[in-house]
């Protein structure tokens, strides 16, 4: 895998920086990590967190002891659901999941040696216990393990994530992308060209450091709008609610999250039609389309221009009353998109307003006419694309 990016070895006091996330119990005795599930239904894991570990290759050996009252498996996870390895006490590999490698070496001491390679598209790493392939379940609350040294190191992933040829990657556009992909898509890394516009530089720094990462990434220093310019940035109390629209008080003040869009402060960013990128050979054409602009849906969508022809599925957040002064609605948006052939296929409820209906987050496709006619390449994203967004196919 070439040379280490990243390299740690955590042993004594230092096991301690894998937190527990969810029902287990530890503390160290002579330098290990003992380790207890409990007797609650859940996951049973430990957590490590940092960014070196998203987007790479990742080896993982951990060196480790089953205690007489063992009554699971070692378990180490991926983020998302994902298994990425599972061993029995006696050393036998129940499980491989995305483990790129693995191997087991007993040794005369009664320790287990586990070394484990997997391409990690999450920044956090997670090891526990799992119950026979099942790593939700009621545990015992014994000793399960005690955890004498884990050894983590990093590699480039660039030969991973390239492994889809790139006319049959997807291209994502995300607008609005304080705080990265969604982790549905930072799940299919090697199965997408990512493309995030985030006007504030401090946060495009922060999303640039690690989306670099993807082959063929980019991040836009620029707001997406239906027109080209500098533009007022009224940037909230809760940066997620920052928008180039002055929010609406007469309506935010009956309810609770009325306080995270005061605005702090307002800055000028500047602005630009997505179409007028594309045309300067700037920007991909997008298969997918996300966006997240507290009430400028509208005028992104209209800055695509033709290029929602091609398009395939779109998701955005929208609302039903105006929570910014002059934003377009729901209608509006089901309209324009029905001129370029787009269907709501789903409208859930963003809990927010406390129990009203106010926000959704909506997902378009193409419609079922639209499919038929596309080209096979074509139908190929489309079937990962609402594999990804959760949305059935077409009967």
């Amino acid at each position: 895998m070439g040379e280490a990016i990243f390299s740690k070895t955590y042993v004594g006091d230092a096991l301690s920086s894998w937190q527990v996330v969810h029902e287990m119990s530890t503390h160290i005795v002579g330098g290990a990590l003992v380790v207890r599930d409990s007797d609650r239904r859940d996951w049973h894991l430990l957590r490590l967190h940092d960014s070196a570990f998203l987007f790479r290759m990742v080896r993982m050996r951990c060196v480790l002891r089953f205690f007489p009252t063992t009554t699971t498996n070692f378990y180490i996870h991926h983020y998302g659901s994902l298994d990425v390895a599972e061993i029995a006490l006696d050393g036998t590999i129940i499980n491989r999941g995305i483990s790129h490698t693995i191997s087991i070496n007993a040794h005369p001491d009664d320790t287990i040696e586990i070394d484990v390679s997997f391409l990690s598209c999450h920044g956090s790493l997670s090891i526990g216990c799992s119950d026979n392939g099942r790593p939700v379940y009621a545990g015992t609350g014994l000793e399960q393990f005690a955890l004498l040294s884990v050894l983590v190191e990093t590699f480039d992933a660039y030969p991973e994530l390239s492994r889809t040829p790139a006319e049959e990657r997807i291209t994502l556009v995300d607008v609005g992308g304080q705080g990265g992909l969604q982790l549905k898509w930072m799940l299919r890394a090697d199965h997408i060209t990512p493309v995030v516009f985030e006007p504030l530089s401090s946060e495009a720094t922060v999303i640039r450091q690690t989306l670099d990462r993807i082959p063929g990434a980019q991040v836009v220093e620029k707001a997406l709008a239906n027109t080209s310019g500098p533009q007022k940035l009224y940037i909230t109390a809760g940066s997620y609610c920052s928008s180039l629209r002055e929010p609406n008080f007469e309506i935010l003040q009956n309810y609770s999250v009325a306080r995270v869009f005061n605005v702090v402060s307002m800055q000028e960013v500047e602005c630009v039609r997505y179409d007028e990128l594309f045309r300067a050979i700037a920007v991909p054409s997008p298969d997918v389309i996300k966006i997240d602009v507290q009430g400028l849906e509208y005028e992104v969508l209209l800055g695509f221009g033709h290029l929602l022809e091609s398009c395939l599925a779109i998701e955005l957040e929208t609302h039903v009353v105006p929570i910014y002064r002059g934003q377009k609605l729901i209608g509006d948006i089901v309209d324009i998109l029905g001129d370029f052939g787009f269907a709501l296929r789903q409208l859930n409820q963003v809990p927010h307003f406390d129990g009203d209906a106010v926000e959704f987050d909506a997902l378009f496709t193409k419609r079922r006419d639209k499919v038929a006619t596309l080209s096979d390449l074509e139908k190929r994203k489309f079937a990962v694309i609402i594999q990804v967004l959760g949305i059935l196919p077409y009967p």
